[in-house]
C-alpha cells in the first residue's frame, strides 16, 4: 500500500498538511511534521465506517474509497509549501 513520505529537510513547517488531514499528518514532540504511524489504521477505520471489513477484501467500492483517501493526500501534496510530501511504498520489512 502507498504511504505518504515527508522529506523533513525540505519541510518549511507550514502545518497545512496537519490542518487539512490531522489523522495522517502530525507534528511530533520535536516540532517536525511526520506521517502518523497509524496511516494503515486510518484507512482501515474509513473502510470499517463504510462497511468494509479489511484492506484484504478485494472489492471495487473498497478500492474506490482508498483512491478517494489517496486523492485527499494528493491535494495536500499539491498544497505543500515546502514541496516535501510524496508517495512511498510500505515494505514488508518496515515494521521489523
Amino acid at each position: 500500500m502507498k504511504k505518504p513520505v515527508i522529506d523533513i529537510s525540505e519541510c518549511v513547517l507550514c502545518d497545512i498538511c496537519v490542518e487539512l488531514c490531522p489523522d495522517v499528518f502530525i507534528k511530533n514532540q520535536a516540532g517536525y511534521i511526520e506521517v502518523a504511524e497509524c496511516f494503515s489504521e486510518y484507512i482501515e477505520n474509513h473502510l470499517n465506517k463504510n462497511g468494509y471489513s479489511s484492506l484484504n477484501t478485494d472489492d471495487s467500492k473498497k478500492r474506490a474509497l482508498i483512491k478517494y483517501i489517496e486523492e485527499d493526500v494528493n491535494d495536500i501534496i499539491k498544497s505543500c509549501r515546502g514541496d516535501c510530501i510524496s508517495w512511498g511504498e510500505k515494505t514488508e520489512t518496515e515494521n521489523i
